[in-house]
């Protein structure tokens, strides 16, 4: 078995720019075939939050949830709409690299490129479902202000969290498909351990500090507090969610390096 190495690019340049033309081509296909030959095509976007936004409405009538004097469509709805955009970009990963194996034999690029292009083209289903999300505001007459400008690093620090775990499932999903296909219970008992469908608040106290390493709890008030409350994110909430992406990088980032110097050979 023998080790894919990347090609001499000539210099940084060269290689910044074939990287970003294959990730733009990459992205360009993913989002146009996505849709093609579907019905609702870009609507498939809207369907999800708004199916589990129905689903959490329920439950909470029988299990009486607070939501924080937020209606509650719109305390789980704009909790979902940010978590689609983590849940999808860390599916679309796991088979990343299998889907483009045509790619990976014939070009030696930086296999990072794959699982970044999942991560990029599920931004698409983000502003897609942000669409109802401000509608929704509008129509809860929601005040929006400085706060705002949190969304941004918001998201930015979703992204990276969501290509680090994807990352690991594309690379042990190159080899063993099983970790693929396990991916979608992964994403709902991760679902079910943040505050979506809850507050932070109704989390116990004595397990709330265990409760926070899972970095997207901070990432998810912070995305809510900003939009819905007006508020600036938890700098402890964020620092957990920090630690957490720091943490999944420092672990990851080696192990990817390493497995995908056989992906060609894999495939």
């Amino acid at each position: 078995m023998t080790k894919g190495r990347y090609i001499n690019l000539g210099n940084k340049k060269a290689g910044f720019d074939r990287f970003f033309n294959l990730l733009w081509a990459l992205v360009t296909r993913e989002i146009k075939g996505q849709y093609r030959r579907s019905f609702l095509g870009p609507a498939w976007a809207l369907l999800q939050p708004l199916f589990y936004m129905v689903i959490f409405t329920f439950v909470r009538g029988v299990l009486k949830i607070s939501s924080e004097g937020i209606p509650y469509v719109l305390f789980t709805y704009s909790a979902l709409v940010p978590w689609t955009f983590f849940s999808n970009a860390v599916a679309r990963c796991g088979p990343s690299v299998i889907q483009n194996a045509g790619v990976v034999k014939k070009m030696a690029l930086p296999r990072i490129v794959f699982p970044t292009a999942a991560v990029v083209t599920s931004l698409f289903d983000l502003l897609m479902s942000g669409i109802i999300l401000i509608g929704m505001m509008f129509w809860f007459h929601i005040r929006v202000g400085w706060s705002l400008i949190w969304l941004p690093v918001l998201v930015l620090l979703m992204a990276l969290l969501a290509l680090g775990v994807g990352m690991v499932i594309a690379a042990f999903g190159t080899y063993k498909r099983d970790i693929v296909f396990a991916t979608p219970f992964l994403m709902q008992f991760w679902l079910l351990a943040t505050p979506i469908m809850y507050p932070l608040g109704s989390v116990p106290e004595r397990w709330q500090k265990l409760y926070m390493l899972n970095p997207m709890v901070g990432l998810i008030e912070g995305f809510r507090g900003a939009l819905i409350k007006g508020a600036v994110p938890d700098l402890n909430l964020i620092f957990f969610s920090l630690l957490g992406i720091a943490m999944v990088w420092t672990i990851v980032w080696p192990v990817f390096r390493s497995m995908s110097q056989y992906f060609a050979d894999v495939l």
